[in-house]
């Protein structure tokens, strides 16, 4: 780490928990967040903010003003531009140490694959079950930990996947 890397994640590098060798895990860290939207964007930027080295995010989908209100990785200049480019940019503004590679496509198939299997985790911020589905195919495949969210009105929920651990569902 260098010397703005070291201020910047101070309060990490502080935590026993993490210290800096644990901070250095995060920034050499791969991490796939599928899903753009409501749960996504909080990921991304948080993710982003603590120096998750590289990440690909994966949206198909467009911002709109119904989304604003919660999808806190984009603004008005956002309306209209893929999701996944849209929380990119603001992930880079917060944080340019962080690469952030932008999939503007619904994964499917081979490319799921690949994606996955480029991974040390995956994050499933995506909003139906065709695609969890297929995500957790493809991460029960390649033996990548999966972190499943979902959130609808108040309720939310959060599964881990880890199938490197034997015990593991």
């Amino acid at each position: 780490m260098n010397d703005d890397q070291l201020l910047r994640y101070s309060r990490h590098i502080l935590l026993d928990a993490i210290g800096i060798e644990g901070q250095e895990r995060l920034l050499a860290a791969r991490v796939l967040i599928i899903g753009a939207g409501g749960l996504g964007s909080p990921v991304a930027l948080y993710l982003a903010a603590a120096g998750v080295g590289y990440i690909t995010l994966a949206d198909d989908d467009r911002v709109e003003l119904t989304n604003l209100q919660r999808q806190i990785a984009h603004a008005m200049d956002s309306l209209g531009e893929n999701k996944a480019v849209s929380a990119a940019r603001r992930m880079r503004a917060m944080n340019p140490d962080v690469t952030v590679r932008t999939l503007a496509e619904r994964l499917t198939g081979e490319p799921l694959m690949e994606a996955v299997a480029q991974a040390d985790v995956v994050l499933d911020c995506s909003d139906n079950f065709a695609t969890r589905q297929a995500i957790n195919r493809a991460c029960v495949r390649a033996k990548v930990p999966l972190v499943s969210g979902a959130a609808v009105r108040f309720d939310g929920q959060i599964s881990v996947f880890d199938l490197r651990q034997p015990d593991a569902p």
